[in-house]
């Protein structure tokens, strides 16, 4: 048994030690406000990175998008290509009459 009380008192002695190493912090008006402030601190720095990637995401499409209104649709419109309509393509093809429809001598 005395061997188990020596392990007590070094054990109660090491307790003592460390409170006295480590106190309890005192509560204070200001804590729970303060580790708020701490909080948000952070959660706000985390939040401006993305913000500030999102607005550069959102500022790259536009930029996109009237570089697209700006330059290629007038291309694209402006293409020969473009201004035929699918049945003036095969008139052009097939050079044929109404009148050689109507009889059958089409060849």
């Amino acid at each position: 048994m005395d061997r188990m009380d020596d392990k007590g008192v070094e054990l109660d002695g090491l307790w003592k030690e460390y409170r006295e190493a480590c106190p309890d912090p005192e509560g204070s008006p200001g804590f729970v406000p303060g580790l708020w402030q701490r909080i948000e601190a952070r959660r706000v720095a985390n939040l401006s990175i993305f913000r500030r990637l999102a607005q550069v995401c959102v500022a790259a499409t536009v930029a996109l998008t009237v570089l697209m209104g700006v330059v290629l649709i007038p291309r694209i419109e402006k293409a020969l290509v473009y201004n035929a309509t699918y049945v003036d393509v095969l008139a052009a093809d097939h050079p044929t009459t109404y009148v050689e429809i109507l009889t059958g001598d089409i060849r």
